[in-house]
Parts: structure tokens; sequence; C-alpha cells
């Protein structure tokens, strides 16, 4: 495996610091073209291949940081719930934003491959960060509807 390419404003590997307007660019533009393959079709698979990865992690997952897989665990359901019709109160985008977060997060190779423990992680958490920040409200909003407390999520 080719070691990660380095962001040549800081240095770290590409996509990887969150200080780093270089990385976070990286990482918005990757997360953006993961979204442009979201279509109605594809959410419940996506769904379910967050539930599946969360509950049952890859080894490198299990390196992972905590908030990783209750984030992607939330995620999955969202999609699942808004593919079967049951909740619908998130704009598209936001649902864009989300099956994007959840495909790059469970995709083994990304900018940095993540059994590149612990670096791998970076950039996942990165895209999830930035995911985040996009969808917090609409999250807030889902996690009152199906019951969840928003600050089992950090919300």
């Amino acid at each position: 495996m080719a070691p990660a390419v380095p962001c040549p404003s800081c240095g770290k590997p590409r996509g990887s610091n969150a200080a780093c307007i270089s990385c976070r660019d990286a990482a918005a533009r990757e997360l953006a073209d993961r979204a442009r393959d979201v279509t109605d079709e594809s959410l419940e698979a996506r769904g379910e291949a967050g539930r599946r990865f969360a509950e049952h992690p890859p080894w490198y997952a299990r390196l992972a940081p905590r908030r990783l897989l209750p984030r992607v665990r939330l995620l999955g359901h969202l999609l699942g719930d808004y593919a079967h019709g049951r909740y619908r109160r998130i704009p598209w985008a936001s649902v864009a934003a989300v099956a994007a977060a959840v495909a790059y997060v469970i995709a083994p190779l990304d900018l940095i491959p993540d059994f590149l423990v612990p670096i791998g992680w970076t950039d996942d958490m990165l895209v999830l960060w930035l995911a985040w920040r996009v969808v917090k409200k609409d999250l807030r909003a889902y996690c009152d509807w199906k019951g969840l407390s928003p600050a089992e999520f950090e919300l």
C-alpha cells in the first residue's frame, strides 16, 4: 500500500488535519464526490451497511475513536427510516451528506486507508465531523422523533 499523500499546507496526510484548510477541503471534496452517487434506491443499502458496520465492525474499526461507531449507527438508522418513509422531515441535502459520510467511513480504502491504524481513521473522523456539522440540527430533530438522547451522540 502506498503511503498517504502529504498535504502541501500542513505536511500531515492529506485530509487528516481539521485545523488545516487544505485538509478540510480535501475531505469535503471527497464527501461531495461520494454524495453524487446518492439516490433514493441506494439509501436503504447504505443505511443497512452503516448499521452492520457499527454493530459488527471489522478488526481495524474496533481501534477507531470511541465516538465513531455510535455516530455511524445513528446515521444508518436515519438513512433506513428515510428510505422506508418513516422519517422524511429532513432536507435531501442532509440525507445526501449523511449517506456520503456513511459510505466514506465504511469504505476501508479512502484518502488514508483505515487499516493504517491509527492514522487511517483521521480522514474518516474529519469527513464525519464535516457531515455532522452540516446536519447537526437535523440529527437533533431525528433523535427527538426517535426517542434517543442527543447527548448520547454528542449533539
